[in-house]
This record gives structure tokens, sequence and C-alpha cells, in this order.
């Protein structure tokens, strides 16, 4: 056995020898630590203290924000009184030039026609209108037995003659009754109802601003939507004469600036005062009702029963509040006059005497904090309306006056306002 005889010495492995002479420097292999450099365990409580304390529930939760809101009302407001005069601006001169081209008599060319002679001849083109309208259908029934006939002309002139009739004011509040149907019936349609009630309900929680327009047509229930139209055809009706009557006063004060149709005056009245209220809504909603929700969450392990009964409306529903201005402007232009109520008891009442006692309810049920109705927006509806009451008319004078350069350069061709 050959490999018995070789030395151990070259099979030892080349182990690195650890002694090493006497230093006062550390080994680098071992490091050492000193007793004051190892790092001290951290108390509980300290570590607490550093901590930042955590928000309240009431610092948590910020108010809503109210300035896109408010941009978005003045904006539509401006908007919709610009687009209404320059509107009524535009009939003012397709109808002048109508009546210069008219071989009919009657009318002094020499000088721009007034309000009375721009009424009646709307009133006549739109009778013979009608009365094209009858005779067309008659000739497109004529092979029905003449007991249809009969019928279907009736229905005709049942269906059209009280239109005509009506001042285009009324008219105007029709179209806008009529509005507020097609909507509620899309409310009626389950598919379309998450749809609606993203966006035409407000809520003040949401940061849309856009619903503060589209809400004015909603409408709860059939009940809340027939009292409203009807609110508002008998109302309306009555504050298109007042706008009328003001403007006279306005043009007798700074000039004669004569006006087709009330129509557009009214319709940028409306869309103005539902913004305003919705505004006001919004505002009581987020500044008012939302804090005292807020106070009621925090005090909740205390008192749970309060913080339970108590709610905030999501939408702040201004359907109603176009009804208020318009009785609004009623009620200070005509003081003298009596309305019925259409829910017993049934007996006149003077209607400042049913306007202001209107505000005083919806005055105290913003105190009393009521959730019966949007009482926010029902004062600031009636609000606006008394507004517009005292300086509407010198507003829309000034607004037309304004437009009506830029009218006159898109619309009055051959007509020449120096006559």
């Amino acid at each position: 056995m050959l490999w018995t005889l070789r030395s151990s010495r070259t099979w030892s492995l080349p182990c690195r020898s650890t002694r090493r002479s006497f230093s006062f420097t550390p080994n680098p292999r071992l490091p050492r630590f000193a007793d004051g450099t190892l790092p001290k365990a951290p108390l509980f409580r300290e570590e607490v203290a550093k901590a930042k304390p955590f928000p309240s529930f009431t610092e948590a939760v910020r108010k809503p924000p109210i300035r896109n809101q408010v941009l978005f009302v003045v904006a539509g407001t401006v908007g919709a009184l610009v687009v209404g005069a320059h509107l009524t601006n535009y009939e003012l001169f397709k109808w002048w030039a109508y009546l210069r081209a008219s071989p009919q008599g009657g009318y002094d060319k020499s000088r721009p026609p007034t309000s009375e002679e721009l009424a009646r001849i709307k009133y006549f083109t739109f009778g013979r209108h009608l009365q094209t309208g009858l005779a067309n259908l008659k000739s497109s029934v004529d092979q029905l037995p003449e007991t249809m006939k009969a019928v279907i002309s009736w229905s005709y002139v049942q269906v059209f003659q009280p239109i005509l009739n009506a001042t285009e004011g009324k008219r105007m509040c029709w179209a806008i009754g009529a509005v507020n149907v097609a909507v509620w019936v899309a409310w009626r349609i389950p598919r379309w109802g998450p749809v609606m009630l993203r966006s035409f309900a407000h809520n003040p929680l949401s940061g849309r601003s856009y619903t503060l327009f589209t809400s004015m047509f909603s409408h709860e229930n059939f009940f809340h939507l027939l009292f409203n139209c009807m609110a508002l055809a008998s109302f309306g009706a009555a504050a298109s004469q007042q706008l009328i009557a003001q403007f006279k006063k306005v043009e007798q004060e700074h000039g004669a600036l004569s006006e087709p149709s009330p129509k557009w005056h009214l319709l940028a009245l409306f869309i103005s005062a539902g913004l305003f209220s919705g505004l006001v809504s919004h505002i009581g909603h987020t500044r008012w009702q939302y804090p005292r929700l807020i106070a009621r969450l925090r005090n909740a392990t205390t008192t749970p029963s309060t913080s339970s009964s108590f709610s905030l409306k999501s939408s702040a529903s201004t359907a109603l509040t176009k009804a208020d201005t318009a009785v609004a402007a009623a009620a200070l232009g005509y003081p003298d006059a009596e309305i019925t109520l259409v829910i017993p008891p049934y007996f006149p009442i003077n209607i400042q005497t049913g306007f202001f006692a209107l505000v005083a309810i919806d005055t105290l049920g913003v105190l009393r904090g009521w959730r019966f109705l949007d009482h926010f927006a029902h004062l600031g509806g009636a609000l606006f309306g008394a507004f517009w009451y005292k300086y509407g008319a010198e507003i829309w004078f000034s607004i037309r006056l304004w437009d009506l350069p830029t009218a006159f350069y898109l619309h009055g061709h051959g007509l020449s306002l120096r006559q």
C-alpha cells in the first residue's frame, strides 16, 4: 500500500493561523462594539407622541364647495338673458321686414312698428297659418264619411282655437309645462332611472353644476307636476302681462324699443329664477343643513337616536320655483287681485296676502329644518321674482339695447334704425 508511505504533510489543508501578536488596534475581522454605541429600544409612548394626531370626524369631512355652482349660475343667467334679448331683437327685425314687404295698409312704413302693431300682425299671421292647416286637413280626409270629417275638423278647432286666443306668454308657459311632462314620463321609465337620477336630480354633495338647470324640470310625483303646471299656466300668464307693462314704463323713460313678444323675456326670467333658486338651495343645504348633519353624526356615540332621525335631502328640486317667481311678480304687480285655493277651503284671498304667507311658511321651514319641501329653493324663487319686478325691466331694456347693433347687423338687412 504505497499511499501510506507518503508524508502526512502533503495532505494537510493550508489553514490560515488566527494567532496574531499583541496589538492595541481591533481586528477588522472581529469588530467590537462599545457599550454606549448600542441602539436604544424605542418606547411605545414616545413613538405614539411623535405620530401625527388622527383627524376627528368633523375635520376629516370637508364642506362641499360652492364656487363652481356660483360660476355656473352666473354664466347661465347672463347667457339666458343675452340669448333671450337677441331672439327678441331678431323677431323685431323679422316682423318689421315682413310689414314693410306686405302690401296691406294700416301701417306707416316710414317708422319702426310699435309693439301693438307687431303683436297684431303676428296674431293674424298665426291665424292664417292655422286656417291653412285646417284646409289641408280637410283635403286629406276628404274620402272619409261626413260624420268623421266633421269630428276631425271639430277636434282641430277645439285644440288650436285656445292656442290662437292665448297670449304668447301663456303659450310659453304651456311649452315649459310640456317639457316638464316629458321629463316626468322619462322618470317613469325604469331603465332610464340611473341616468335620470344622475342627470336630472341635483345632489348638493355630488359637485355637479349642470343639474342645477336640469333639475328645474323634474318633479317628485304626479300631483307635484300637476300643481306646478297649473300654477305656471295661471300665474305665468299674469307675470308676462306684468313684464309688458313694466317694459312700457321703461320705454317712456328711455325711448321706444318695440317688443314683438314677451315670451323670450319670460323664458329667460324662468331660467334665471330656476338657476338662482337652485343655487340658494345648494348653499342652504351645504352651508346650513350639512353642518347640522355632521354635528349630529359627531355626537352619534352619545345620542344615536337623534342622528338616525336626521337626513340630508340629496336632491334640491327647483321645479316649483318658476311658479314662485311668477307668483311674486303677479302679487307685486296686481296687489288688489284675488286668488282661490285649489284645496279646501275654497275661498278667495288677496294675492299679496297669500304670497307673504307662503314666504313666512318657507322661512319657518328653513329655521325649523322641515324637509317636506325645499324651502330654500322656494325662498330663492320668491326673492328673485321680487327683484325682477323692481329692476328686471331696466335690465332687460339695457341688454336688448346692447344687443341691438349685433342683431341689426345679422338680421336687419334692408332696414334702417334711423327712420
